[in-house]
């Protein structure tokens, strides 16, 4: 079966929410004081998240186009990739107010923040590419 576009929309989310996911554990291990609370957990959803996008990839070569295995998988990957968002953004939010207040000269801030607003893109961009990808056809029909 040939590929369709909602395929490769859906491996880009996926590139693009795996590099998300490893900023968010690199923004954890630029400072020890600003690690990330939960840091195992908030991986593990980015994980799954990217793995519940290949599952939803490659589940309509099977199973045809627009089946509740990529509807649930896309949908539970979107819901992961947000998780992962906030807890990256949530947790460094006084960190930030801080940078642009009192505390302008914390270059391991700075650094901190400008990893978390890589993070925070990419993680976004693999959601809104995810959704668009569910109104198009992951395999073309044979003629």
């Amino acid at each position: 079966m040939k590929k369709g576009t909602a395929f490769y929309i859906s491996a880009v989310a996926a590139v693009l929410g795996a590099i998300g996911v490893a900023l968010a554990a690199y923004s954890s291990m630029i400072s020890t004081d600003n690690a990330l609370a939960n840091m195992p957990l908030v991986i593990g959803a980015g994980v799954v998240g990217v793995v519940l996008v290949v599952a939803a990839m490659l589940a309509p070569a099977s199973m045809g186009n627009h089946n509740p295995v990529t509807a649930l998988g896309v949908l539970a990957a979107i819901a992961l990739f947000s998780y992962v968002y906030g807890q990256c953004l949530l947790q460094r939010i006084m960190l930030i107010a801080g940078l642009f207040s009192y505390n302008a000269g914390n270059t391991v801030g700075w650094n901190i923040f400008y990893v978390v607003v890589g993070c925070t893109v990419c993680l976004v961009a693999a959601c809104v590419l995810l959704i668009v990808s569910s109104f198009c056809n992951n395999v073309k029909a044979q003629q």
